[in-house]
């Protein structure tokens, strides 16, 4: 996912260290609504082993 023309806002940071499949899923789509519904474009998503990053932004204005 490129974030080419686009400026990074925020992060939101999502704790998976000690979850399931099913509760990571959960925890990621109430994420990406909670967010969706602010109209916050999400530029992109990064897993690590303990932590997930949605990474949030908007696109430059030239």
């Amino acid at each position: 996912m490129s974030i080419h023309n686009q400026i990074v806002t925020g992060v939101k940071v999502l704790d998976i260290a000690e979850e399931g499949a099913k509760a990571i899923e959960g925890m990621v789509n109430r994420a990406i609504q909670e967010v969706q519904q602010q109209k916050i474009p999400i530029l992109d998503i990064q897993v690590t082993d303990t932590n997930c990053f949605i990474v949030l932004g908007e696109k430059k204005s030239d």
